[in-house]
């Protein structure tokens, strides 16, 4: 079969895009083609011999906003004329960013392909008038008015999500909601059960990965946290979608114990980076409904590696996490660390946790079911 996959962000942000698309290259028969855009942070590009690769220019938000705004609309207009010069069996879409091309395509060029849309994020109305959202809010009025009835599938990456979505729209048939969590690939072997004893040594060795400001994240509360506490803690902080006055403050307080990494890390390497440390935190603010029912896919890579999980009361979705699954997930009030002396004191409980069930081959097998993919290596 010949399968289109249209994501207007640019692939290297997004970890369960990449680890997607290489399922998708170890299958037979398929032909895949993808259509996205550069990146502006110096990660390396995704590259997959098993699928073809269409890049547009990367967003630049340094050139006049009239310009960038027709480079943005040439990409959705080349990429629909490429899509009906394709003639795709099938068209997976992700974001509300990628939606005008597949409008376009549909009701310009009078395209048949079945139509597939995932969602990483949710969003409420009102998120769609933050600046540079002009277009998503045009796809997402044309998911509503046309897109979400053509789908056979509409997914989110989370239960709370998606009951979110669904209640949002009550004209799409119940059976188009699916969900598609955030799971890393198999290959990322958990440590053997009992072989963990979190907070059983000092110091305690905490790390954060992932996107960080001061206004939506507690990154200045668990660095000072951890700075009163040296030879109990030890922090790292690493990614590279972090503020850049979250590095220059860090610099600037040179904390002895807080270590951090501005160009973070490849995918494939976090593997042998995180099994280095006690605690994965997650440090969301729940500013928003998505990220109050958030669960980053980080969480899934901190328990595959054997990593116990802190995060914040704030998110729900979190807390709906640990308690559909017994996982080791541990609530903190981020804004009053000072009241949680006795994580220091009291070992935690034994980390042993199945993590089976978490892994990106059993979350994207209906998919690739409903697609009609077959021969699915590493797909059981």
């Amino acid at each position: 079969m010949k399968l289109a996959y249209v994501h207007n962000l640019p692939l290297e942000y997004y970890p369960p895009a990449a680890i997607f698309l290489d399922l998708l290259g170890r299958t037979e028969d398929t032909e895949v083609r993808v259509f996205t855009t550069g990146n502006r942070k110096n990660r390396k590009a995704y590259e997959n011999q098993s699928v073809a690769i269409s890049r547009g220019p990367a967003p630049n938000p340094d050139v006049n906003p009239l310009v960038r705004l027709l480079v943005a609309i040439w990409w959705h207009l080349k990429t629909a004329l490429s899509l009906s010069a394709f003639k795709p069996d099938a068209i997976l879409y992700v974001e509300p960013h990628s939606a005008i091309a597949a409008w376009i395509y549909y009701n310009v060029l009078r395209g048949t392909a079945r139509l597939f849309i995932h969602h990483h994020e949710y969003y409420e109305p009102q998120d769609y008038h933050r600046p540079g959202m002009r277009l998503p809010r045009l796809g997402s009025r044309l998911e509503r008015g046309d897109l979400f009835h053509r789908a056979q599938w509409i997914s989110q990456t989370n239960e709370d999500r998606l009951r979110l979505a669904k209640d949002d729209h009550p004209d799409v048939p119940a059976g188009t909601w699916r969900m598609l969590p955030n799971y890393p690939p198999e290959a990322w072997t958990p440590p053997p059960a009992g072989t963990r004893k979190v907070a059983s040594h000092s110091p305690l060795r905490l790390i954060y990965v992932g996107s960080a400001s001061f206004a939506d994240t507690y990154i200045e509360e668990i660095a000072r946290w951890v700075a009163a506490h040296p030879g109990s803690l030890e922090l790292h902080v690493c990614g590279y979608n972090v503020a850049r006055d979250v590095w220059d403050w860090l610099d600037k307080e040179k904390f002895a114990n807080v270590s951090h990494d501005s160009a973070g890390y490849a995918h494939d390497e976090l593997p042998g980076i995180l099994k280095q440390f006690d605690i994965g935190l997650v440090l969301y603010k729940g500013n928003t409904t998505n990220f109050i029912y958030n669960v980053p896919n980080k969480v899934f890579e901190y328990l595959r590696c054997g990593l116990e999980v802190w995060y914040p009361v704030e998110m729900a979705g979190m807390r709906n996490l640990r308690l559909r699954h017994s996982a080791p997930l541990r609530e903190l009030n981020f804004a009053a660390l000072n009241e949680v002396q006795h994580l220091l004191d009291q070992p935690s409980d034994q980390v042993s946790f199945d993590t089976s069930e978490f892994t990106a081959e059993r979350a994207f097998l209906p998919v690739f079911e409903m697609l009609g993919i077959s021969n699915r290596a590493d797909c059981r």
